[in-house]
């Protein structure tokens, strides 16, 4: 009777009366489990994997990301959002995928969960069951290829072990931390305001790469419960920078993974195919970045739906909200960087004013020393508005420039109206004129003589002797320069200006 059954769907055997029982776990079953204080973090992962890859059901994995923003100081948050980055991005390229480039997914990132760690499963409050897999070297050289064995020619469960040993022997997947280690080192030296879009390709076929057809919906990904309509982004999706800092990030994912397809294809697939998977790995990182913000942002009791977005947004929160929205986008940000995913645009600007209604003044500035938070044109502008303009204030704004990069800085400066905006503008002018950066002797012209440099501009401080510090200076800036490069109401206005105490008021 026990051979003669026929039962769908994963089954185990019962060795003591030698039949087949079907297994069955429901969604909630595993539902439950998740929710459980005692669960560790292994099992989550594989739930959270199963439900994206195999269910396709993200209206589920919604409702498990909620309580994240509760404990979003646990130090498992980052590695559980880690895996729902790596297994959507996974499940949108395998949707969207041509049939003829689906060998190549074999090379894309799969899971974050480490198959060969030990697990450990509590059954009662008093028995504990520990589960380990362990990984062989080279597990070929304990079998006989099919020449070696007396019956070549024969196929048995060891000839196909053999086989698929030597299918899956060079495919190494692609690992995203090896982009986050490059971008170490090139987002160091990154200055978006001396780039332009067109030294910043996101890939051959040009900007569709992001927005295109070729991208599939993630927030519809869960096709077996329907979909729920998910919540925009608590910010709106636009950059203050020529060239951002997510093309960047696009375009270095994007030649990484087209070469790792490359090298570990073994030459079957066509350049076409390689780039048909990169394009829409890229694409699908992008969006499953997007999603998961927009997730985490609902988790953290935040809704976008009825509300301002933006710099309001963050007005109109309490005080105890913005902490929970900032901790829970603090942790979604380490995730997304740690795996050099790309961040939606405007996200930065967005966490760093959210951070400066958050959290003190002093920590936001180790934050910003430290990289974590970038201060763009918008939040630099919005910060300088709510700043006074005098006493500990302007000392701040001073503080806050002198962080920024060097071009971002003049260019706040410029717009900036106040007496200590023109002191650091004239000097600035007057070190570049000093130092040989402008005037004539930078361009390779031949200094002019002595007796021909003219007085015109040291009539608006006259003196008897025409020896006052002033003079001296102008002369000095003179003999550099020709009066048409030299900036004489700057000069003089920032003269008049330094008279002032300002910083004492």
């Amino acid at each position: 009777s026990f051979q003669n059954k026929t039962i769908n769907g994963p089954v185990t055997l019962n060795w003591e009366e030698m039949e087949l029982v079907k297994l069955e776990v429901s969604p909630q079953f595993l539902i439950d489990m998740y929710k459980r204080e005692d669960m560790n973090l292994s099992n989550r992962l594989a739930i959270l994997h199963y439900f994206m890859l195999h269910l396709y059901d993200m209206n589920t994995v919604a409702e498990l990301l909620a309580p994240l923003a509760e404990k979003s100081l646990d130090l498992k948050t980052p590695k559980i959002l880690q895996e729902v980055l790596i297994g959507g991005a996974f499940a949108s390229v395998l949707r969207s995928l041509p049939s003829d480039a689906l060998p190549l997914l074999d090379l894309l990132p799969l899971t974050t969960y480490n198959s060969y760690e030990t697990v450990e499963v509590k059954l009662n409050n008093h028995l504990v069951m520990s589960l380990s897999q362990e990984s062989l070297w080279n597990p070929a050289v304990m079998l006989l290829s099919p020449q070696q064995r007396l019956i070549p020619f024969r196929s048995d469960m060891w000839t196909r072990l053999w086989d698929l040993l030597s299918l899956h022997a060079d495919q190494v997947r692609f690992r995203p931390t090896t982009v986050a280690d490059k971008l170490m080192v090139s987002l160091v030296c990154y200055q978006p305001e001396a780039l332009s879009r067109c030294s910043t390709p996101l890939s051959p076929g040009g900007a569709h790469v992001v927005s295109g057809g070729t991208l599939s919906d993630l927030a519809s990904i869960s096709s077996g419960r329907g979909s729920k309509n998910v919540d925009p982004l608590p910010f709106y999706e636009v950059e203050s920078s020529a060239a951002s800092k997510q093309e960047h990030i696009i375009s270095v994912n994007l030649r990484e993974v087209s070469m790792h397809l490359l090298k570990r294809g073994r030459g079957r697939e066509s350049p076409m195919q390689v780039h048909a998977v990169a394009t829409r790995y890229a694409s699908a990182q992008l969006e499953m970045s997007r999603l998961l913000c927009q997730l985490m942002t609902k988790a953290a009791g935040v809704d976008t739906s009825f509300h301002e977005r933006g710099f309001p947004l963050i007005e109109e929160l309490s005080p105890p909200r913005r902490k929970v929205l900032f901790s829970t986008l603090e942790r979604y940000c380490f995730a997304v960087e740690a795996l050099a995913f790309p961040l939606p645009q405007g996200f930065p600007s967005f966490l760093a004013f959210l951070a400066y209604r958050t959290i003190s003044y002093n920590l936001f500035t180790q934050y910003v020393q430290a990289n974590v938070l970038q201060l763009q044109i918008d939040v630099m502008k919005a910060i300088m508005a709510d700043l006074p303009d005098s006493g500990e204030g302007l000392k701040r704004k001073l503080q806050l420039l002198q962080l920024l990069p060097r071009s971002r800085a003049k260019r706040l400066l410029n717009q900036w109206q106040h007496p200590g905006s023109l002191m650091i503008r004239a000097r600035e002018h007057a070190m570049n004129i000093l130092s040989g950066v402008e005037g004539a002797q930078a361009r390779g012209h031949p200094q002019r003589p002595r007796n021909q440099v003219s007085h015109r501009g040291l009539a608006a401080f006259p003196s008897a002797d025409r020896l006052s510090p002033l003079d001296t200076f102008l002369d000095l800036l003179t003999a550099k320069a020709s009066l048409a490069e030299l900036d004489f109401n700057l000069l003089i206005a920032a003269t008049m200006a330094s008279t002032e105490e300002f910083l004492l008021e």
